[in-house]
């Protein structure tokens, strides 16, 4: 049997059949799990990332327009899920010592010594680039969206998306071979 389309299940949860936001979310938990946990490198506030996003699918249901692609949508409000998140954290007090005393960013300066595996230090590498530029890496290179999503998601055009993910490639390449 065909299953509907995540656009036609999302129409329906628009048009207040909520029972259609199981699927989706049994299709869509998994991959923004990972999408965020690549964000924010703690699984707990990961899956309470996810939970927020199914909440806002829900809140702003009548908002989604069934042309516009669901993956894109959801995916947008994880990017603002995930923002507002951080908003709410307290900023840090201290300096750049205070920082290179934190056992993260001292792992990533001490990268080849300390570092267990290429995945590890990937994730490490990945959480020192700014956040901008981790989550169009996460977006293309983990979540598979090609360039004119992730530019349609950032606001800005395909050609734009594509140099900012080239500047963060390098961004990454120079954090993972230091």
């Amino acid at each position: 049997m065909h299953s509907p389309s995540d656009e036609t299940l999302m129409a329906q949860v628009r048009d207040n059949d909520l029972d259609q936001l199981t699927p989706l979310f049994e299709r869509y938990q998994g991959p923004l799990f990972g999408f965020l946990l690549r964000l924010t490198n703690d699984r707990d506030t990961a899956q309470d990332l996810v939970q927020n996003v199914f909440l806002r699918v829900l809140k702003y249901r009548a908002s989604y327009q069934p042309a516009q692609p669901f993956r894109a949508w959801v995916y947008q409000l994880a990017r603002h899920v995930h923002a507002d998140h951080w908003q709410r954290q307290p900023v840090p007090a201290g300096d750049l010592e205070t920082a290179e005393r934190t056992p993260t960013l001292r792992r990533a300066a001490l990268a080849g010594v300390a570092a267990s595996s290429d995945g590890e230090h990937l994730q490490e590498a990945l959480a020192l680039l700014p956040a901008a530029q981790r989550e169009i890496l996460v977006l293309h290179r983990f979540q598979g969206f090609d360039y004119a999503e992730i530019g349609e998601m950032l606001g800005c055009s395909e050609g734009t998306a594509r140099v900012k993910a080239h500047r963060a490639l390098e961004a990454l390449r120079k954090i993972y071979f230091s």
